[in-house]
């Protein structure tokens, strides 16, 4: 087999790093927290999230010393393909941003990536409490850390999230994990025709929209089928997928696509996991990029030809005695199970994994074997 593989120009994702911590304990001293009870309060956030959906209740001071560490990564994940379709000055609006997470997750995206510039980004929630600590985030963080090439200005404004709100002009849109807050409970079709009416109405003219949601299985198949219906409405998706045919991950019960990221929490939190019997190794979430002009990730790919194949890997790799498999969602829809076997793999030949875009230049027999002389072109994505 031969092999090509090729690093983006897009950085790898990254925990926040130990400056960091100064900036979280620093807000949360000056909220007064009992931190003895933080690994609880972690706890029930969590429990909250994996069994309702719905906003928890337990106290703010939970997600700020765990839920933004964990999840400002993510925004940077989402968005690591979308980089070069993106500059400064930027405009961002990030909608139900409690902390503004997604945010700086994009902010740092920016930054790794070298990129310099203003980025304004307006903070919409309807949280008044995590609001105020999105802005002491901010503040911390403009007082403690290194600067940075990326001019941050955070702007504020307590509105809840619905169909008719206006917003003001945007590069992006976000969406982070509030699709599966919204309805909690509904019948499912009702809550998948009344989200992809409000994700449309929200997709600016000219840029991006993006949706970050929890790797859950229901939570993931949901978003899955609110793409189906924007697609069906006219609406582009510039990532994950390399296609805008039914999403086949649809078709089987047992089936989701999300990413699954080698990116640990910071050392400094592992403590606190610990503490609240969470897992704190590995990032895991579902996204998805859209747009209202047909570009696409697939764009960044040598183009379709006969007897080529582009594709995404959408699982681990599953090792069997003479072979490793794997599944892959291709350009034409499909998503099938391809197999290599041990004696066709090089020395020194980078594996695929989850996530990576591949580009196959020959025949895949009718049983997915990717044969010795099928080229393979592996492009990575910020891993």
């Amino acid at each position: 087999m031969i092999r090509r593989s090729r690093d983006v120009t897009v950085p790898r994702v990254k925990p926040l790093e130990d400056p960091w911590r100064d900036v979280i304990d620093a807000v949360l001293a000056k909220r007064g927290t009992d931190t003895s009870r933080l690994a609880t309060r972690v706890a029930e956030l969590s429990k909250a999230y994996n069994t309702s959906g719905a906003r928890p209740t337990v106290p703010l001071d939970a997600r700020i010393a765990f839920s933004f560490a964990r999840d400002v990564p993510k925004g940077g994940a989402a968005v690591r393909e979308l980089l070069p379709a993106l500059a400064t000055p930027l405009r961002i609006v990030d909608l139900g941003a409690g902390l503004g997470a997604m945010t700086w997750g994009i902010v740092r995206a920016l930054e790794s990536a070298g990129m310099t510039g203003k980025v304004d980004a307006l903070l919409v929630d309807d949280d008044a409490d995590a609001l105020f600590a999105a802005e002491s985030i901010a503040n911390e963080a403009r007082a403690r850390l290194q600067p940075s090439s990326i001019d941050l200005t955070i702007r504020t404004k307590r509105e809840r999230l619905s169909r008719g709100m206006r917003i003001p002009e945007a590069d992006l849109v976000v969406l982070g994990q509030v699709l599966s807050e919204l309805d909690a409970g509904g019948d499912e079709k009702t809550r998948t025709e009344h989200h992809a009416d409000l994700v449309r109405s929200l997709i600016p003219e000219q840029g991006s929209l993006v949706i970050i949601e929890p790797a859950l299985r229901d939570r993931s198949r949901h978003l899955h089928a609110v793409r189906d219906r924007l697609l069906a409405a006219g609406v582009h998706v510039f990532a994950p997928c390399l296609h805008e045919k039914p999403c086949p991950a649809l078709a089987n019960e047992g089936d989701w696509c999300h990413e699954h990221l080698a990116v640990d929490l910071p050392p400094w939190l592992v403590p606190l996991a610990r503490s609240a019997g969470l897992r704190f190794e590995g990032l895991t979430f579902a996204y998805l990029v859209l747009r209202k002009d047909a570009r696409s990730v697939a764009d960044a790919l040598p183009p379709a030809a006969p007897n080529r194949l582009r594709l995404r890997v959408v699982s681990d790799r599953i090792a069997t005695k003479g072979k490793t498999e794997l599944f892959a969602c291709t350009e034409h829809g499909t998503r099938p199970r391809l197999r290599r076997l041990d004696r066709d793999v090089k020395e020194g030949e980078p594996e695929l994994s989850r996530g990576d875009l591949v580009t196959l230049d020959g025949a895949v027999d009718e049983r997915g074997r990717i044969g010795p002389n099928v080229a393979i072109d592996v492009r990575r994505s910020g891993k």
